[in-house]
C-alpha cells in the first residue's frame, strides 16, 4: 500500500493480512510538510507514517531526498511526544528502506525543437503554498518590469483555497498567458507540453517530480531549486539557488529564446530518463514485490 493509508489500522481490520509480506511506498513523507501553521492533525499524520514504516517489512521511497528526509526527521518528531519518547525507530526502518523510482510513462514522441520566436514557460504543479508560486510569479514579474517578452501556461490542479498571488498575476498581466489553469486530458497536457521551452519548479515541498521529468522528455528545459530531490535528477545547468538566479536564467533565455533548445540538447544527454520509465523500473518492481517468481 502507499503511505497514505495507516497500516496497522488496514491491518487491524483485516487481521488475515497479519502475516502478508507487507510492502510500504512512500511518494512523499508528512514529517517535513512545510505546514502554514501547525495542527494537531498534522501530528496525526506524521505518526500514522512512522507506525505504518515499522509495521511494514519493507519500505520503498521515490527518492533518496524521500528516504533520507523521513529517515533524519523521525527522533525530532517523536521528542516533540509529552510522555514515552522510543528510541531506536529511525535506525529500525532505515534497515528495511530502499529507494524505488516511480515509473513515468512517457508515452509522446520527442518533438522537434523548433527555434521560438517568444520564449514559452511552462509551470504545471498542484496550486498550493508549498510549490512556491510566489517565487516562480515574482521572477516572471521581474521580467515584464524589463521589457521582456514571454509567453506562460500555469498548468496543474486547482482547489478550494487557491494562494492570492494565481489571481493577482492574472488578472494584471493577461497579454503574457497562454494557457491558465489544467488541460482537460492527459493528451491535451502532453501536447501541451510540447509546445514550451522552459518548465520551471520552485517548489519547497517536492519528493520526485513527475511533471519535470515529463516536462524534459517532452522537450523543456528544466530548472528547478537546488534543493529537494532535484539535484539526484538534474544537472547544475538546471538548478538555481534564489529566486535572483531563476530570474536572471529566465531573462537570459527571453533575451535568446534559441537558446532553451541548445540547453535541453545538453541536459538531455546528460539525464539518462530510462532508470525513471516503466520499460526501465519493471523488473525491479518485478523482483521487489516477487511478481513472476
Amino acid at each position: 500500500m502507499t503511505s497514505v493509508g495507516s497500516l496497522p489500522e488496514v491491518v487491524g481490520l483485516c487481521p488475515q493480512l497479519r502475516d502478508a509480506r507487507k510492502v510500504l511506498y512512500f511518494h512523499e513523507n508528512q514529517l517535513v510538510y512545510p505546514t502554514q501553521c501547525v495542527k494537531e492533525r498534522d501530528y496525526q499524520f506524521g505518526y500514522n507514517h512512522i507506525m505504518s514504516a515499522l509495521m511494514a517489512d519493507l519500505v520503498l521511497f521515490n527518492s533518496t531526498y524521500n528516504l533520507d528526509s523521513f529517515v533524519g526527521s523521525i527522533n525530532s518528531f517523536l521528542n516533540k511526544m509529552p510522555d514515552y519518547k522510543p528510541k531506536g525507530i529511525a535506525e529500525l526502518i532505515r534497515k528495511k528502506s530502499q529507494v524505488l523510482h516511480f515509473p513515468v510513462e512517457f508515452t509522446v514522441e520527442r518533438r522537434v525543437i523548433r527555434d521560438p520566436k517568444v520564449l514559452h514557460i511552462v509551470w504545471p504543479h498542484r496550486w498550493e503554498h508549498d510549490k512556491n508560486p510566489d517565487d516562480f510569479f515574482t521572477s516572471l514579474q521581474s521580467l515584464i518590469s524589463s521589457g521582456l517578452d514571454f509567453k506562460v501556461s500555469v498548468l496543474g490542479k486547482t482547489y478550494q483555497d487557491v494562494p492570492d498571488i494565481f489571481r493577482e498575476f492574472q488578472a494584471a498581466n493577461p497579454g503574457y498567458i497562454a494557457q491558465w489553469g489544467p488541460l482537460d486530458s492527459r493528451e491535451e497536457y502532453l501536447n501541451h507540453l510540447e509546445t514550451c521551452d522552459v518548465i520551471v519548479s520552485t517548489a519547497v515541498h517536492e519528493f520526485y517530480g513527475v511533471a519535470m521529468l515529463e516536462g524534459l522528455w517532452a522537450g523543456c528545459f528544466p530548472l528547478c531549486p537546488n534543493r529537494l530531490s532535484y539535484p539526484e535528477i538534474y544537472p547544475k545547468e538546471c538548478l538555481f539557488n534564489t529566486p535572483a538566479q531563476l530570474a536572471k536564467q529566465l531573462r537570459q533565455l527571453c533575451k535568446n529564446p534559441g537558446l532553451a533548445r541548445r540547453k535541453w540538447e545538453k541536459v538531455v544527454g546528460e539525464v539518462d530518463m530510462r532508470p525513471y520509465s516503466w520499460d526501465g523500473l519493471k523488473e525491479r518492481y518485478s523482483e521487489v514485490l516477487g511478481i513472476g517468481q
